[in-house]
């Protein structure tokens, strides 16, 4: 009954808290001059697409907003989409991006304040996405945990091959928690991130996992992921830098090329987050994401693999 509780709380502090519902808006920094460096391969470009979201919860994301057969439809319906505008020089793949720990304003039974889905939920889509040829990405916000921490429950789906792991910073808090997730921008470190590979890389290889894993990191200001410059890359780990602010295009567009340099993009690739109900009108296109289109006057400058909508 405490859980249910805890759990109606939750939904109502995301609709009524547009920082708790990953919507917060921040004054981007001045660009800097830099070069457009859009990158174009000679070969086909995979790009990944997903719909982010808590199953079963329509005010945390459009994976949450209706049954998963008619997600399954309509990430395909944006498939078609991205195909018909890019033409044949990208290879589109999709993905289940679930919320499996959300963060709280109620500390739970076990004062940690997050919320993780039920094994069976999870597995629902992993299964669903094995059929349909997806990628699923178990997205793990922070609340009192270390990355290592939060991290270390949900190794076993690892064992799936279409599964990979996501880190949202933004809901961090100290373990004092003397204030609840989303009262300020949470944070952590270069090193956090360093451990967090370390522990996914160990697992891979005890356990005989040979293909690479996706690792996503979410952020909308540089202060989410502090000392960045201490960074590693491991090699059974593809290192993801999510922007993910929201508001207009221009914005949108500038925040990311502050945020994916060139510094960024010698460690990981990136991701680009598209908000249903709080990007400005209209909302980005393929060409306009992917740097094949300005916006305004400015442009994506690195080409991102990972498009999220939320």
């Amino acid at each position: 009954m405490k859980k249910s509780l805890i759990f109606i709380i939750t939904l109502f502090t995301f609709v009524t808290h547009p920082l708790l519902a990953n919507t917060t808006t921040i004054t981007p920094e001045v660009e800097k001059a830099e070069e457009i460096v859009v990158q174009k391969d000679a070969v086909k470009s995979e790009v990944m697409v997903g719909f982010y979201g808590r199953p079963y919860t329509p005010s945390l994301g459009i994976l949450g907003e209706s049954h998963i057969d008619n997600v399954v439809k309509k990430l395909r319906e944006k498939k078609e989409y991205y195909d018909k505008e890019l033409g044949e020089n990208f290879d589109v793949k999709l993905a289940f991006h679930l919320i499996y720990g959300l963060a709280t304003i109620d500390p739970g039974r076990d004062n940690d304040y997050i919320i993780n889905l039920p094994d069976r939920t999870v597995m629902k889509y992993i299964k669903r996405a094995q059929e349909e040829g997806f990628a699923v990405i178990i997205d793990l916000q922070l609340g009192i945990y270390t990355p290592v921490e939060a991290l270390k429950p949900v190794l076993k789906y690892l064992q799936y091959e279409n599964v990979h792991l996501a880190l949202d910073p933004e809901f961090k808090i100290p373990k004092h928690r003397k204030y609840p997730p989303g009262k300020f921008i949470g944070h952590i470190f270069g090193n956090d991130v360093n451990d967090a590979q370390e522990l996914i890389s160990n697992y891979l290889i005890e356990n005989g996992i040979k293909e690479k894993k996706k690792l996503i990191v979410h952020m909308f200001h540089k202060r989410m992921l502090r000392k960045k410059e201490l960074v590693k890359n491991y090699d059974n780990i593809e290192l993801i830098y999510n922007i993910d602010g929201h508001g207009g295009g221009g914005i949108k567009v500038q925040i990311y090329n502050n945020l994916y340099s060139q510094n960024e993009s010698d460690i990981a690739d990136s991701g680009f987050k598209i908000f249903y109900k709080n990007d400005i009108k209209p909302l980005m296109t393929p060409k306009q994401i992917l740097g094949l289109e300005s916006v305004g006057s400015r442009n994506i400058k690195r080409q991102p693999y990972y498009i999220n909508y939320h």
